[in-house]
């Protein structure tokens, strides 16, 4: 019989609603929601309702609760690293936090010190590391033993409040668009990296290990990014923009000396299955598509971890790298525009 863990969400914004809520409610025989907090008390309440679960606009209500297993961390990027190390001196059987994990280096440092006094399992809501189809293409890649020389990572997407209503009913209006009006080019590219580049950059390190030098950066207005890492060995383009009516592009194309992978991935907010992966070589094409996508693989890999029956599908180290890596390209590109300027 499986045991049931009690979760609480530090924030009830819109990947609580459109994400994590939905996926918990296939898997109610595992987890149920304890409680929901949010600084506005009138989300808090009609989320909470939602799932049966309590409200409250106190972090530390959630954190400090003996029947709250899994903390997750949904709140403002500034406030993550605070709360998982809370989370963790708690002693809370595992702690899931959105992107960015941290945003400074210290803060990530904090965590991983955190983490390994307590033993608790941290996890990143990065669901392309747990996308399934990724998981087993990139299994196929290293059976081949080939290198990448070209990878790049695109994310063309609407605004998120297109596709959050086809997830949820939002009990909050969604965050009204921003054009960086006042904002440097430099700060907004760090938040792009941060926010947007982020969810392919864990991939993009199991290629590129060592990210190496930006050769080339653009931020594209109102939000949108072109960066190029590279040397005479391999290159590294990053392209992203949102805000067009168009269909999503959310693409990983990896070039080797003999293989080729490329991965379509499924927008964040739709429980529309796994990414479709190929891996080609001369002599053939290999496709692998799954039923469940990366926040689904997510949950199970944290219920697994939490109660003891599996090592972590994502190790804390793997963690700290990834949020480092990123960290790395951000302080990077908001230097080399900064000194532009």
């Amino acid at each position: 019989m499986s045991r049931l863990l009690g979760v609480g969400f530090l924030g009830a914004g819109l990947v609580t609603q459109a994400i994590h809520l939905p996926v918990l409610a296939g898997i109610a025989d595992r987890f149920h929601v304890v409680s929901v907090m949010d600084i506005d008390a009138g989300v808090a309440e009609r989320v909470a309702a939602r799932c049966g679960a309590a409200f409250t606009t106190e972090a530390d209500a959630i954190i400090e609760n003996p029947n709250i297993d899994v903390v997750v961390v949904c709140s403002p990027d500034a406030m993550h690293a605070a709360q998982v190390v809370a989370a963790c001196q708690s002693g809370k059987l595992a702690v899931l936090c959105e992107k960015p994990l941290a945003v400074s280096h210290t803060e990530a440092m904090q965590i991983s010190a955190a983490a390994a006094a307590s033993g608790t399992n941290v996890l990143v809501g990065a669901m392309h590391v747990y996308d399934p189809a990724y998981r087993a293409a990139h299994r196929a890649w290293l059976e081949q033993g080939d290198e990448a020389v070209f990878t790049q990572s695109s994310i063309f997407l609407p605004v998120n409040d297109f596709f959050t209503p086809q997830a949820s009913e939002p009990a909050s209006p969604p965050p009204l668009p921003t054009s960086g009006e006042g904002r440097s080019d430099a700060v907004m590219l760090r938040g792009a990296v941060l926010g947007l580049a982020i969810h392919n950059l864990p991939l993009l390190r199991h290629f590129h290990p060592r990210l190496g030098d930006v050769a080339s950066v653009h931020f594209i207005r109102p939000f949108g990014y072109a960066i190029v890492v590279g040397d005479e060995v391999q290159t590294l383009e990053l392209l992203g923009y949102m805000g067009g009516t168009w269909p999503p592009n959310w693409a990983l194309r990896v070039v080797g000396r003999n293989c080729q992978l490329r991965v379509m991935f499924p927008p964040s907010f739709v429980l529309a299955g796994s990414s479709r992966a190929e891996l080609a070589t001369a002599e053939s094409t290999r496709v692998f598509e799954f039923g469940t996508n990366g926040y689904q693989c997510e949950w199970d890999a944290l219920y697994e971890a939490a109660v003891g029956n599996a090592e972590p599908t994502v190790s804390l180290g793997e963690v700290v790298d990834d949020i480092t890596y990123a960290l790395d390209l951000a302080d990077q590109v908001e230097r080399l525009v900064g000194e532009r300027l």
